[in-house]
């Protein structure tokens, strides 16, 4: 995957919870999307409550992307070995990190389809 999870910052606090991730080779953020869940000892529901689609943006091996569970302002900033780091923000209520079993998946997807309500 081009996109890994590296650490996840202030669990609990909704003003500063995070989760980072790593650009291990280039790619547009588009083909992501990371649910909230809950794990138990057989791994995690399949049940998400809630999910963060990333935009398009095409990001290059080395750089940083942060989703902040808070609202905000997406932006980037240049760092000095050249990267960028990406922070996005899911727009949450509440923090998704209050619990031991409360977590977020990762997924890679690059097809999919669309429909309205007819």
């Amino acid at each position: 995957m081009a996109l890994i999870m590296t650490g996840i910052g202030d669990k609990g606090d909704l003003k500063n919870e995070r989760v980072g991730f790593r650009v291990v080779s280039d790619c547009d953020l588009k083909n992501f999307i990371v649910f909230r869940t809950t794990f138990n000892d057989a791994g995690f529901y399949n049940k998400s409550n809630a999910a963060y689609w990333f935009a398009p943006e095409i990001v290059k091996m080395g750089d940083r992307v942060v989703i902040c569970t808070t609202s905000g302002q997406d932006s980037f900033q240049a760092n000095e070995d050249g990267s960028k780091t990406y922070f996005r923000y899911w727009g949450l209520d509440t923090p998704i990190f209050i619990d031991q079993k409360n977590g977020v998946v990762l997924a890679n997807v690059t097809n999919w389809s669309t429909s309205t309500a007819l």
